[in-house]
């Protein structure tokens, strides 16, 4: 991935800690925060569930593309990204061009409890949800894989989180 990167994006799984982390990073950074999801919200008028139910996957996610392009060209930022942002080749490339990519995780379980009581997740709207985590999560792990920085929002703080990831920030921007 290349160097001198202005932004920098969070991915990782739903509830790995991208809406926390994102605007306390952009604080000690001094940069602007801003969230693809937030954005789809703001350009449709509707909730993403609502999206989902009303238009589908297809059009989320089109939305979705759209916002991430327009967040990746300004600079000094700290992008939160969906979940699913990486399932699709073309997220993953503007990403690797013009972001430092950082792949938030945390164990399946630790998601569950995050979310359980989070009805506004569509695709956790079935029999067992957790096997559906772990699922999507295993469909997906390579595409967090393939990031300029990893780290567990289970295993440090926030506070720790934010000051890791910044100084990988700063050692790959030298």
């Amino acid at each position: 991935m290349n160097s001198k990167k202005k932004s920098i994006a969070l991915i990782g799984f739903m509830a790995t800690g991208k809406s926390t982390l994102g605007p306390m990073l952009a604080r000690e950074l001094e940069y602007d925060f801003i969230d693809t999801d937030a954005m789809v919200v703001a350009n449709m008028g509707i909730e993403i569930a609502e999206i989902f139910s009303q238009f589908g996957e297809d059009t989320f996610r089109d939305a979705e593309h759209e916002a991430l392009k327009k967040a990746l060209s300004m600079e000094h930022r700290v992008i939160s990204t969906g979940g699913g942002i990486i399932l699709f080749k073309r997220n993953r490339k503007l990403l690797s061009e013009q972001a430092f990519v950082v792949s938030l995780s945390a164990q399946p379980e630790t998601i569950y409890g995050r979310v359980k009581d989070d009805n506004t997740r569509p695709l956790l709207r079935c029999e067992d949800p957790l096997l559906r985590i772990r699922q999507l999560l295993a469909e997906r792990q390579a595409y967090y894989d393939v990031c300029d920085f990893k780290i567990s929002t289970e295993t440090w703080s926030t506070e720790e989180c934010c000051q890791r990831i910044e100084k990988a920030y700063y050692l790959k921007n030298d």
